[in-house]
């Protein structure tokens, strides 16, 4: 589910490691290579090994310094290695075609998965004809055939993980109950509103939302029943935000909306017709659910940690008020 806003991809997390650990076995195995090849005469070769060398220091150098430049596997380190294999292939034969395998590997362990589809099939592209030059052509068939099963089963493995990937991910940022992102994300999103309206003075309002007397349905009608209340004001608050807004969940009975490019009048407009709505809304057969509203326009040069601080405060103004109410 796409809430409009940027978060942090566990994918990512686990290419930056892959991309470490490809680094380490690179330096570990290839260094050896590249220095025998230049010790022999083979500068060429030599030369090309070394290179990937030095962008994979480079690699593990950004990364163990908390810094990771995607561009550079991108646009750098692909195309070296299949330069390289070229190289390998022409000067080494059988030995150049060993080479492809853990290439293929890397590619997509360190590449997202479409750029390393494209680095892969050029590869392919690359080594099929030049293993039909160089090999004996049933030996050149082989090759061809085992790097393209290889290529696609790392292909499955990686979509595998992929999948995985976005569902713990999703997991770890949504409410189960409600649908809504939850507390980890709201930082994030408040970190970039702040930002938002300081670069280009977008205006922003944050609506804490909490439902009146929620501990009454519990003990009453019981927790089954809190939860379904809980459950379609997560499905009204999707309903009733425009796609710019965010509804998040915080914990128990407590929500925050974030209106973009909304002012306090506005806020305030969005704040009442949202209360209205709840408490026209079916919760329950036998009673009426109600909700209180603070209301905190974003101020200048204001940390987003305070911003948020006023609307919870706007919010108990409005229960002490008598609940069913829009304060701010």
């Amino acid at each position: 589910m796409n809430f409009g806003f940027q978060r942090t991809d566990l994918f990512d997390d686990f290419r930056v490691a892959a991309t470490l650990g490809v680094a380490a076995a690179g330096l570990l195995f290839l260094t050896p290579f590249a220095v025998n090849n230049l010790l022999q005469g083979r500068y060429l070769l030599g030369a090309g090994s070394m290179g990937i060398v030095v962008i994979l220091g480079l690699d593990a150098w950004d990364i163990r310094r908390g810094r990771f430049r995607p561009w550079l596997n991108h646009a750098v380190l692909a195309p070296a290695i299949v330069f390289f294999l070229v190289i390998a292939f022409r000067g080494q034969g059988i030995v150049g075609a060993l080479w492809c395998y853990p290439a293929i590997l890397s590619f997509y362990f360190m590449l997202p998965e479409r750029k390393a589809w494209a680095a892969n099939a050029a590869l392919l592209l690359i080594a099929a004809p030049q293993a039909w030059v160089v090999l004996e052509h049933p030996i050149a068939a082989r090759v061809a055939a085992t790097l393209t099963v290889v290529s696609a089963f790392s292909a499955i493995f990686i979509r595998v993980i992929s999948v995985q990937q976005r569902r713990l991910q999703n997991q770890a940022v949504t409410d189960h109950l409600t649908g809504l992102p939850n507390r980890v994300l709201l930082d994030t999103a408040l970190e970039q509103a702040v930002e938002q309206a300081r670069r280009i003075g977008t205006p922003m309002t944050l609506l804490a939302l909490d439902l009146d007397h929620f501990k009454r349905i519990n003990d009453t009608l019981g927790h089954a029943a809190g939860d379904a209340v809980l459950h379609s004001l997560g499905a009204l608050l999707r309903k009733r935000t425009r796609r710019a807004n965010k509804a998040f969940r915080l914990g128990g009975e407590e929500f925050v909306v974030l209106l973009h490019g909304t002012d306090a009048e506005h806020g305030r407009q969005v704040a009442e017709e949202l209360r209205l709505a709840v408490e026209s809304f079916p919760f329950l057969p036998d009673r009426t659910v109600t909700i209180s509203v603070g209301l905190a326009s974003l101020a200048s040069d204001e940390p987003w940690r305070e911003w948020l601080r006023r609307s919870d405060e706007q919010l108990y103004r409005a229960k002490a008020a008598g609940r069913n109410r829009v304060m701010g």
